[in-house]
């Protein structure tokens, strides 16, 4: 099965001018932290520079005497939605890194979404909440740069199922920053989500990063969990460099449907209606996927300062950032939106149904301190070209989604129902 991975394309390089990725330059070179010496791979005859010691190659590489250092990136959840748009992503920018993606292939791990680039990468099946397996996973590769996306992101599914939710939001979460603890890496991302804010009160503009998790969801509630354990090892484990990030809802491609945006446009394509929940007001901060990519390699890659005492009582001293494109639209203009893509009638094509439980009105981020601080800006801020080009992917790509349709069954959800038997 081919899958069309050029539309949209990839976003523009994230380095501004002169930047580059940082690895460590020889077996003998130590960094910041004293951590353990580079992986290095022969290149086979010795070639040295000018200066009879190391030449730099691409972004991601470099050469000493004769050898070359490549940067490992450990990227867990790889085959899902985020973590496989990151992984094209990676490839796309530094081609010559070796990354090596984790995902235990849950209800929303798709081996589909690597398969244009399985054969660039290294694979592993495991679960990032079970710290054997996870550790040893991190002796084998000895990773440079750690991103764990892996998560169970569902709000419906959630509510049905929380225990799963529960060991890979918060054990997953610890599990990680564990192994980065025991292992060193030069930096390790945390990917959580806007909703650990929980619900914005009326008349607020936004939450920041000085918010406090407030999460009323079983799906939030085990990423705030998560978020709260890794906060922890920020301050108790200097030596350790990890960072966390806070994202808006995501749209794009290989996003399973299951979700606002590829439910609508696969529903339609099957001639049904788009389901919207209740009457469709809730607001949502939007952000394209791969705006979510490159801020996330953004901030792997900064150079951050030691996370200082005062953090203890100011959060927004933690390397925590903030990822919104300012984007807010309500549910029932999204599917407006998508059936107007499709050359149909809202006012036919879209039915309201009973809302899920706790379900939050309205939540939106601030991304001022990514912006302002690591220089960090969306392309992808067109939302009616972002939505037009999503749309063409999944109407590009039906046999992708008709597989995942095959082996799932129907992924709405009818809260008319009770429990288990609400999946449509």
């Amino acid at each position: 099965m081919a899958i069309n991975v050029a539309e949209p394309a990839w976003a523009g390089r994230l380095r501004r001018k002169g930047e580059r990725v940082r690895v460590r330059h020889s077996a003998m070179s130590i960094s910041r932290h004293n951590r353990r010496t580079a992986q290095i791979r022969s290149v086979g005859a010795m070639t040295l520079g000018n200066s009879g010691q190391m030449e730099e190659g691409g972004c991601g590489e470099r050469s000493w005497l004769g050898f070359r250092v490549m940067a490992v990136y450990l990227v867990t959840g790889a085959a899902g939605f985020i973590g496989a748009n990151y992984v094209h992503f990676l490839l796309e920018h530094e081609p010559q890194v070796q990354v090596v993606g984790v995902d235990y292939i849950g209800f929303a791990g798709n081996m589909a979404n690597l398969e244009s680039v399985r054969d660039r990468i290294s694979f592993e099946t495991a679960d990032i909440a079970d710290l054997e397996v996870m550790e040893s996973v991190y002796r084998r590769y000895e990773p440079d740069y750690v991103v764990n996306f892996a998560a169970e992101s569902h709000n419906d599914r959630a509510i049905v199922g929380p225990s799963s939710f529960m060991r890979s939001n918060a054990l997953g979460a610890q599990v990680m920053a564990e192994c980065s603890r025991l292992v060193p890496v030069r930096s390790h991302v945390h990917v959580s989500t806007i909703e650990v804010y929980g619900e914005l009160a009326p008349g607020d503009e936004w939450f920041t990063e000085r918010s406090p998790l407030n999460a009323k969801t079983p799906y939030s509630a085990a990423k705030a969990a998560g978020d709260q354990m890794v906060r922890a090892y920020m301050q108790t484990y200097p030596d350790l460099d990890i960072r966390m990030t806070h994202c808006a809802n995501n749209y794009g491609p290989f996003q399973l449907p299951e979700k606002l945006i590829p439910l609508a446009v696969t529903n339609l394509l099957r001639g049904r209606k788009v389901p919207v929940y209740g009457n469709g007001l809730q607001s949502r901060d939007w952000l394209h996927v791969l705006d979510h990519c490159a801020a996330v390699h953004r901030v792997l890659h900064a150079d951050l300062p030691p996370v200082p005492a005062a953090a203890a009582t100011d959060p927004g001293l933690l390397p925590i950032f903030d990822i919104s494109a300012r984007c807010e639209v309500t549910n029932l203009d999204i599917a407006r939106r998508v059936v107007a893509e499709l050359g149909m009638d809202p006012d036919e094509m879209i039915e309201h149904i009973p809302d899920r439980p706790n379900h939050d009105r309205r939540y939106l981020i601030n991304p001022d301190k990514l912006q302002s601080e690591l220089g960090w800006a969306p392309v992808h801020d067109d939302f009616a070209a972002g939505i037009a080009t999503t749309v063409a992917w999944y109407a590009d790509n039906s046999e992708w989604w008709e597989q995942i349709f095959a082996d799932k069954g129907e992924l709405g959800f009818d809260w008319s129902k009770v429990g288990a038997s609400a999946v449509r």
